[in-house]
């Protein structure tokens, strides 16, 4: 229920941005109820208006603080009136300590939050600003095997940019995507994202985290065609798959530690991705990797080889600079790693070339051993590579345990169909 009333009505009950003045407007509101037999026609035209307004922005503005902030100088001037229809019988004492009340409320209200109001109402979006993400949508604008129905799932929270562009969209939040999430499996979801919604293309950007059919959609069914310095990603779906039953052998089989050693030690452009080599110094860290000092080598919870690297902390990087770099300017490269946490959406991959990050999805935090992927185009003027096959994001609790293992770097956009795929033709 709070999380209801958070979302879809979050302009009456989010008080952080509105402040003490959803208060007062909910009370005279009450009051305007307990006396709209004595309102006149004009007083109940506003109401109807302001409250079909405030309605219009909850249901379709949801939590979006700039659309609330729009109805800002109307409950002002709502509030006014009521107050002065409460207060203009009485006497003037009273009226002025009411006035005095008003003014100190909306005072405060206004220096309270001043910095979020003078963000939002400041707010613009500048074409030739380096925040407009011009390449992405260049390079949409371009496409051209779309058909007249042919449609983009955008998943961003800059959904609007999108709309500059002479494609057509569904936003992420669109009832029609409530049937997507209600699938039983990836496969009729996937089936129902090409056949109903007509779905070609997907744009990502990685500060959202994906429903779980749609992420293992993107991981496992789409190819990576472009991407761009503000985390925004362009996948294209798939036109031909397996049917369902070789999928789940290539895709869905838990494949056993022998085979999954011939898939993440061999063929990497890493050094010890499987963490097998230590070093015999105190610090005891895995051979070629830096970047945190609470590190040991972990023999229990292992996904590839005989050790994994477990690490407890808060805020780090561990990585590795990828050798010989300057051979791979201007291409594309891919990084698996598996990662198991019970922590929520803190760890993820990120390579980045001194010009530009890219990022895999963030773990679930289910407990479980997930495998990760970042795609990068290695930028032509980069200056070093850095694989960073874990990136922990900053939570304060410097208790938090994540283990990493079967770190593998390719060349190349791969995605983890691919990457099983290869390892049944060479079995084959």
């Amino acid at each position: 229920m709070a999380l209801w009333l958070k979302h879809n009505l979050s302009i009456f009950f989010d008080f952080e941005k509105f402040g003490n003045l959803n208060w007062l407007a909910i009370l005279l509101f009450v009051y305007f109820v307990a006396t709209v037999k004595k309102r006149k026609r004009w007083e109940m035209a506003i109401a109807f208006v302001f409250i079909l307004s405030c309605f219009s922005l909850s249901l379709r503005g949801q939590n979006n603080f700039r659309y609330i902030f729009t109805l800002y100088p109307f409950t002002l001037a709502v509030i006014f009136l009521l107050s002065w229809e409460f207060i203009k019988k009485k006497s003037r004492l009273f009226q002025i300590g009411i006035l005095m009340i008003f003014g100190i409320a909306v005072f405060f209200n206004i220096y309270h939050f001043r910095d979020n109001y003078k963000f939002y109402w400041k707010y613009k979006v500048i074409v030739e600003d380096d925040y407009f993400p011009h390449g992405i949508f260049k390079f949409i604008n371009n496409i051209k095997d779309l058909s007249s129905d042919s449609m983009f799932l955008v998943y961003s929270h800059r959904h609007l940019f999108f709309y500059h562009t002479n494609k057509k969209g569904i936003y992420y939040r669109d009832p029609k995507l409530r049937t997507f999430k209600r699938q039983r499996n990836k496969e009729t979801a996937l089936d129902f994202l090409k056949n109903q919604l007509k779905v070609k293309y997907i744009l990502l950007h990685l500060d959202f985290s994906p429903h779980v059919f749609l992420r293992k959609i993107i991981t496992n069914d789409c190819d990576l065609v472009y991407q761009d310095k503000h985390e925004l990603s362009l996948y294209k779906l798939r036109e031909k798959s397996l049917d369902k039953g070789e999928k789940e052998i290539v895709i869905e089989k838990d494949l056993d530690k022998e085979d999954l050693e011939r898939i993440f030690i061999n063929d990497s452009l890493l050094r010890n991705g499987s963490f097998e080599n230590w070093t015999s110094t105190p610090s005891k860290k895995p051979d070629f990797f830096r970047g945190v000092d609470s590190i040991l080598r972990e023999e229990k919870e292992v996904k590839v080889g005989k050790y994994s690297a477990k690490i407890t902390g808060d805020n780090f990087n561990f990585y590795q600079n990828l050798p010989n770099f300057e051979d791979y300017k201007g291409k594309k490269i891919t990084c698996f790693a598996w990662i198991k946490t019970n922590v929520p959406h803190k760890y993820r991959i990120q390579i980045y070339d001194g010009i530009k990050p890219s990022f895999s999805f963030k773990h679930s935090g289910d407990g479980k051993w997930e495998l990760l992927q970042a795609n990068h185009a290695i930028d032509p003027s980069a200056k070093y590579v850095l694989i960073r096959v874990i990136q922990a994001a900053k939570t304060g609790k410097t208790d938090d345990i994540v283990y990493v293992d079967g770190a593998i770097l390719l060349k190349d956009y791969w995605n983890t169909y691919d990457l099983y795929s290869k390892h049944l033709k060479k079995e084959k």
